[in-house]
């Protein structure tokens, strides 16, 4: 399945760029591809990172993928923070990168990692949410099992993304603000800022 997960977002983000690119400037699809990578690298580096400050038991799998594994007596609250991670991480830098005006929106790099930040959290809301809703792998999955209703993730996530991608089309100022618990995730927008 990860290879599955893996050639769709190649494709995805294939499209994307062949969609929103204009003939009119040269596109630098290296950084681009950069900007995706940086993403997933921030994906998975957060896992890391939570299991460190925290000190929870936490080792990477071997094989195709970024697949990790923590003890059989890590608490609940600690596989929460550790599989969220990943998918906070990505809307943390997503919301980053689109209220902080010296950032370009239309630097290929920039574009790369927004790119990987709206299609990874939609590829994971299908696969473990639709695909493979049970099958005990998957950082939604896990926090599941941790007590956050996968639901909510998933609706999270599908709006987030649909919202970031009106964001940059439509070039709007309007800032998401969130926060999120082991039972409740909550987001909002203003059009004041103070």
């Amino acid at each position: 399945m990860k290879r599955i997960k893996l050639l769709t977002m190649v494709l995805t983000l294939s499209f994307l760029v062949l969609s929103f690119t204009s003939t009119a400037f040269a596109f630098d699809y290296l950084k681009f591809a950069l900007g995706v990578g940086s993403g997933y690298v921030i994906h998975e580096a957060a896992h890391q990172a939570v299991a460190e400050v925290n000190g929870t038991p936490f080792k990477w799998q071997k094989g195709f993928g970024s697949t990790w594994v923590t003890s059989n007596n890590t608490s609940n609250s600690e596989r929460y923070e550790l599989a969220s991670a990943g998918l906070a991480s990505q809307v943390l830098s997503t919301e980053i990168i689109l209220n902080t005006k010296d950032i370009p929106k239309d630097n290929e790099y920039v574009i790369g990692l927004l790119a990987f930040n709206v299609i990874n959290a939609l590829l994971y809301a299908v696969d473990d949410g639709i695909l493979h809703p049970n099958d005990n792998y998957g950082d939604i999955e896990m926090m599941d099992k941790a007590g956050l209703d996968r639901d909510y993730v998933i609706s999270f996530l599908v709006v987030h993304s649909l919202y970031t991608v009106y964001r940059v089309y439509y070039k709007t100022d309007i800032p998401v603000y969130m926060s999120m618990n082991k039972n409740e995730i909550k987001m909002g927008v203003t059009i004041f800022r103070w």
